[in-house]
């Protein structure tokens, strides 16, 4: 089901897996060069781009289009085709900048993928806002999403979670992104944090995590002092 709907995906998008296994339908999509699946047993996966060697119920974990995959254009993304991953996905990188990368919003399908723990972004193609929900997602660590297109506020999703999962958040170069006293201060588990070029403003919460070892807020619209309590940061090795 999985492998089906990925290879929907790169059909919509008009993108070929550079490994010889995409050609054959019948092959599994975890030989894909730009794809990595968890063996049910935790024994060691096959090398890339071969198709032999993986056991039934072997799980798609992680997508990352960075150099495995031919795009065919600037494709939008088809977000309803994620959900047959839904309680399995871990890590989804959309990929870089480039001459042929993914356009239009952020799907809000992003948002029911309640074991991803990882997502990157990193291209101006991509515009609209962050869905708010993708705060909430239970096992999410790091959120990366450079655009100078994205616009709106960060969710306070974000920036205020208490359960201790998300632990890396970067947002730079989003200068149409705004948000008052967006830079995360809240989060009881952030270890780093960087939002430089975009139009956060407000000030700096008095209450600064001690967890935090970086925190960059450069080219921003924040106003007042720093704390006290961020000077104190016993493990704060960047600011």
């Amino acid at each position: 089901e999985a492998c089906k709907a990925l290879r929907s995906f790169y059909d919509a998008i008009g993108a070929k897996d550079k490994s010889p296994s995409f050609a054959d339908t019948s092959s599994t999509c975890c030989a894909f060069l730009d794809v990595r699946c968890t063996q049910p047993d935790g024994s060691p996966s096959p090398p890339l781009g071969q198709k032999e060697g993986w056991k039934a119920g072997t799980t798609l974990t992680k997508i990352k289009f960075r150099g495995g995959t031919e795009l065919g254009g600037s494709g939008t993304l088809p977000g309803a085709l994620l959900l047959p991953l839904a309680g399995t996905l871990e890590y989804l990188d959309l990929g870089k900048e480039g001459d042929r990368s993914f356009s239009g919003t952020l799907p809000a399908e992003l948002t029911q993928l309640t074991a991803l723990q990882k997502l990157s972004l990193t291209t101006d193609k991509v515009s609209g806002t962050i869905p708010h929900q993708l705060g909430r997602l239970p096992a999410l660590e790091k959120v990366t999403l450079l655009s100078k297109r994205l616009s709106g506020t960060v969710p306070g999703e974000l920036c205020h979670r208490s359960d201790g999962s998300l632990r890396k958040l970067y947002l730079d170069d989003n200068v149409k992104l705004s948000g008052a006293r967006g830079a995360g201060g809240r989060n009881a588990a952030a270890r780093e944090i960087s939002a430089k070029k975009t139009r956060i403003s407000g000030t700096l919460p008095s209450k600064i995590t001690a967890p935090l070892r970086l925190l960059i807020l450069e080219e921003v619209g924040l106003s007042g002092s720093v704390p006290e309590e961020l000077c104190k940061g016993e493990k704060l090795e960047e600011l």
